[in-house]
Parts: C-alpha cells; sequence; structure tokens
C-alpha cells in the first residue's frame, strides 16, 4: 500500500509516497484460491484517509505455510518512508513472477 496526498496531482516515476508492506495469511486449498484471496483482500480501490488516500500496488510476494491459520490474519507489516514510484513498482511483481508460480520447482508451488 502507498499514500499519496490530495496534493499529489500526479505520480511519476519519481513521485515520492509513503509505502507499507503488510503480510497477511489466507487459507486456500491452492495458489490459484491464494492468490485471488489476496488480491480481494486488498480491496483494490483506495482507501480514503484524511488528506489523501492508500492505494494497493500489488503482491510482493505469496508462499505457502502448512500450519493451521486464521484466514485474513495480519502477521507482519513494514514501513519502507516515503519511496518514489519507480521503486514502489519494482517491489510488486505480476502474478506470473511470485515464485510460488514457478513450475519448474515443484517445492514452490504449495
Amino acid at each position: 500500500m502507498y499514500w499519496v496526498s490530495k496534493r499529489q496531482k500526479k505520480l511519476g516515476p519519481g513521485s515520492r509516497c509513503e509505502v507499507w508492506e503488510n503480510t497477511r495469511l489466507v487459507r486456500a486449498r491452492n495458489r490459484e484460491e491464494a492468490y485471488r484471496k489476496a488480491v480481494k483482500i486488498s480491496g483494490g480501490k483506495p482507501n480514503p484517509t484524511n488528506g489523501g488516500e492508500w492505494r494497493f500496488a500489488g503482491i510482493s510476494l505469496l508462499f505457502p505455510i502448512y500450519e493451521e491459520i486464521e484466514d485474513g490474519a495480519e502477521i507482519l507489516w513494514a514501513g519502507y518512508g516515503r519511496i518514489p514510484m519507480s521503486r514502489i513498482k519494482k517491489m510488486v511483481r505480476p502474478k506470473d513472477q511470485l515464485p510460488i508460480f514457478d513450475d519448474s520447482d515443484p517445492s514452490k508451488n504449495g
């Protein structure tokens, strides 16, 4: 998630935004269901706040956990401070580039 001030009209590669990375747990039967649930939990729409809004940038990592978990539990978060949009885009990976979708190594598929 990254925060965009109401004063920021356009975001270019050098625009700096406050960034937070959340780690959440989802219960899923397979990696496809896990990915869909992760995107759904994010809300996908901007979350307005006083002075701006939080926006979902995407998923940076998806991996299996084999212990019992509570669906949707947030287990970790990390603040990165104000970083440029170009770096935010590098942190996020398209679905097909997430390690869990690498079928060349069956141990990553969960």
